[in-house]
């Protein structure tokens, strides 16, 4: 299965003033793999695997020179390591961090030697870790996108009439439910690789739900491995409620008022940490960059991948094969939680994700606005809302109050427009942010 990284792995490899690579993301979304299919385009690929093989630590402890480690590598290996010709990948290099403060010098004393490092629970690490400015380079991967799983199921075709189809043009009928169909499937599979996989190859959903529940219980044991024995209650706590709080700001009390929020607080950065959970902060939205004007007690908690959200939730998903709007599970929540999700993955992969929301909490004038985004640095207002109906008071007030040009429903709906707002499908999100295009062209 292709990923959209591995495009941008290669333009990395033939670039000339290249840095080591830290590839960072939650478990289980394909880092290993993805590296192994870059290794495929070296004439030498070499794989260390310190949690593995531990003895690997020791060729780390003492002098750092790249020349040194490589020699002391091939000699243990019996592999040949040659700059330009190998990729040397470091797999769970968290439990080797002096590995992971090698790699300065690797850039600064063997560039042309194609280094990359990944890990799960990597975040943990690099905290107490002093990287190096400007001699790393970061790489968000995350589960895989709508516009992934199509290409997964060999739907590739569908992905690239969508971005080549003109501009606010709606598509055929039978192709608009076609897709929309595949967007069900993706609500109920999520993008987490080893579901698709099993997807793609038997269309079984029972036999994708069970890899569903290992992959929560792997999730869930991990816990003991970032944080104490004292934290772990409060961290399957939060693991379990936070689905049940999607669309909804986050309020500790209402998973329990018996414990204090401080509690829940560390848990859910630990969470954020290990890439289980994204916030999405409340932004007054005075200007550009969004973030710079947000509210940190006021943040919305998604859920990192759809198809996890919706198994921890145990929803009985038969009805989404007689009628798949998903704007109708759970009160619209899971199709806000689609949107959050695609919002992130078509982000900059080398700059961790961020997403905002807006809300007014004016006595007898409250609205909300459930993601806000940035294109062509103008601020862009996001709703999400039932196919054929749904009041979009809040998206008016908001492009009223700051002066906003345009807006985007996003729905069941084929592609529209109005005078400010623009409707976009479910299927149609990836198009918004690669193109950075709303008004049949650059905005402006």
């Amino acid at each position: 299965m292709k990923r959209d990284l591995l495009d941008i792995l290669l333009k990395w490899s033939k670039a000339p003033n290249r840095k080591p690579i830290l590839l960072r993301g939650a478990r289980q979304v394909g880092k290993s793999w993805l590296v192994r299919e870059l290794g495929k385009s070296f004439q030498n690929y070499v794989e260390l695997n310190f949690e593995e093989n531990p003895a690997l630590r020791n060729f780390f402890e003492g002098n750092l020179d790249p020349k040194e480690i490589i020699t002391q590598l091939s000699n243990y290996l019996g592999v040949s390591i040659v700059p330009g010709n190998t990729l040397l990948f470091f797999d769970e290099i968290q439990a080797c961090p002096r590995a992971i403060t090698s790699l300065r010098y690797f850039y600064e004393k063997m560039p042309t030697l194609h280094t990359l490092g990944a890990g799960s629970l990597l975040e943990f690490d690099l905290q107490h870790i002093s990287m190096p400015v400007g001699r790393i380079e970061h790489l968000y991967l995350y589960p895989m996108s709508f516009g992934e799983f199509l290409g997964a199921l060999g739907r590739e075709d569908l992905r690239t009439h969508l971005k080549t189809n003109g501009w606010l043009k709606p598509l055929p009928d039978a192709t608009h439910k076609r897709l929309l169909s595949f967007v069900r499937d993706y609500t109920i599979m999520g993008g987490m690789p080893e579901v698709v996989q099993k997807y793609r190859a038997t269309q079984n959903v029972q036999e994708c739900q069970k890899i569903q529940t290992s992959l929560i219980e792997t999730y869930q044991k991990d816990f003991i491995k970032y944080a104490k024995r004292s934290q772990i209650k409060y961290l399957r706590l939060l693991f379990e409620a936070i689905p049940l709080q999607l669309g909804n700001k986050f309020i500790y009390q209402h998973i329990s008022q018996d414990i204090k929020s401080r509690e829940f607080s560390i848990a859910l950065d630990l969470l954020e940490m290990a890439g289980i959970v994204y916030r999405v902060y409340h932004s007054s939205c005075s200007g550009i960059p969004l973030g710079a004007t947000i509210d940190l007690k006021k943040f919305k908690v998604i859920f990192f991948d759809i198809g996890l959200a919706l198994r921890i939730l145990g929803m009985d998903i038969k009805s989404l094969f007689l009628n798949p709007d998903i704007t109708l599970i759970n009160k619209g929540a899971i199709a806000e939680l689609f949107v959050g999700i695609e919002l992130i993955t078509y982000q900059d992969p080398y700059q961790k994700a961020k997403l905002y929301y807006w809300q007014r909490e004016k006595r007898g004038s409250q609205s909300e606005v459930d993601y806000i985004i940035s294109i062509s640095d103008q601020i862009v207002p996001v709703e999400v809302k039932s196919g054929h109906h749904g009041r979009l008071y809040s998206l008016h007030c908001f492009l009223e109050e700051k002066k906003v040009k345009y807006g985007i429903k996003i729905s069941q709906n084929v592609y529209a427009s109005s005078e400010k707002i623009i409707e976009i499908p479910f299927y149609g999100i990836e198009n918004i942010l690669r193109e950075g295009r709303l008004d049949g062209g650059l905005l402006k």
